[in-house]
């Protein structure tokens, strides 16, 4: 069992007040835990905070308290001295707690950062800054661009609306796009190490975290229906999968992607606003061990299994 816990907590993430941080840190310590607070003032000083806590071997695991952007920090900290990371979701999306099946209950949360079992997770680089889950372009990272953070904190995902209509109303941009090489017009371009897209929403079946995998989902949509009917396929989750997803939809590993070297687009990383391209995106970044419960372990042997058969 862990006992030696450093806790990065973002307070501006989700939506409410984090009583299930309360309660999960309640829950370990009545087990004989120790937490302690890294305080950080962004996300660069937090993965600082984080490698030293490793190197100085002053806690068995680090605990990332937020949102997937909370992840990609503490993350990015801990691949530098191989300190395990368990997660608390406390933000919007949350697309790792749906991708590994963390439960919301505070004592299911608890027991799996006390004496869940680690899994290497490989994560890619945007422009030599590391990342874990997803980088976006084009039209998710526009309605990104446009997300007023207040308003996410008071409403959630209804902050998503006005950026949502507005973006659709200034209709397609295109952008160039190199993956390995080949060369793409794309409108909207997902490049994912998870299988999960915005949270809960299923993108691709063809990889997903712990199965090393970057996949490309690139969408090159002329008009706004081919646009909305992009997006309802991934609410249905149709548009990743090779044999579902629309026309002008290309699904295909990827190693290396040069993003918008001609033409200037909008880009976020993990949900959160990333600035403009140019951009060069890569697969082969940093590993961290990430503290998963029991089941997603056996998910991943199962579909191992099955690739094999």
């Amino acid at each position: 069992m862990r006992r030696r816990f450093a806790l990065v907590f973002n307070s501006t993430a989700g939506v409410a007040i984090p009583r299930l941080l309360d309660g999960v840190l309640a829950g370990m310590q009545a087990r004989g835990a120790d937490i302690f607070q890294l305080a950080a003032r962004n996300s660069a000083e937090a993965a600082e905070r984080v490698a030293d806590a490793g190197r100085r071997g002053i806690c068995d695991a680090v605990i990332a308290a937020g949102g997937d952007g909370t992840f990609r920090a503490v993350a990015t900290g801990a691949a530098e001295s191989d300190l395990p990371v368990g997660i608390v979701p406390l933000g919007t999306g949350n697309v790792i707690a749906h991708e590994i099946g963390l439960s919301r209950r505070a004592s299911d949360v608890a027991h799996v950062l006390l004496e869940g079992s680690e899994i290497g997770v490989h994560g890619g680089t945007i422009n030599d800054s590391p990342f874990f889950l997803m980088v976006g372009a084009g039209f998710d990272a526009r309605i990104v661009a446009r997300l007023n953070y207040r308003t996410k904190r008071a409403l959630g995902r209804g902050a998503y609306g006005y950026p949502v209509l507005r973006t659709f109303a200034e209709g397609v941009q295109h952008f160039d796009v190199e993956l390995d090489g080949r060369r793409f017009e794309a409108s909207w371009l997902i490049l994912s190490f998870a299988s999960r897209y915005g949270g809960s929403f299923v993108l691709t079946r063809e990889t997903g975290v712990g199965r090393d995998g970057l996949i490309a989902v690139v969408i090159e949509a002329r008009s706004r229906f081919a646009i909305a009917a992009s997006a309802v396929s991934l609410a249905l989750g149709r548009l990743g999968h090779p044999k579902t997803c629309p026309r002008g939809v290309h699904v295909l590993p990827v190693k290396r992607a040069l993003i918008g070297r001609q033409s200037t687009v909008s880009l976020e990383v993990d949900g959160d606003e990333a600035g403009l391209s140019p951009a060069e995106v890569r697969a082969d970044g940093p590993r961290v061990r990430l503290i998963v419960p029991d089941t997603y372990v056996a998910d991943l042997t199962n579909r191992r299994t099955n690739r094999v058969t």
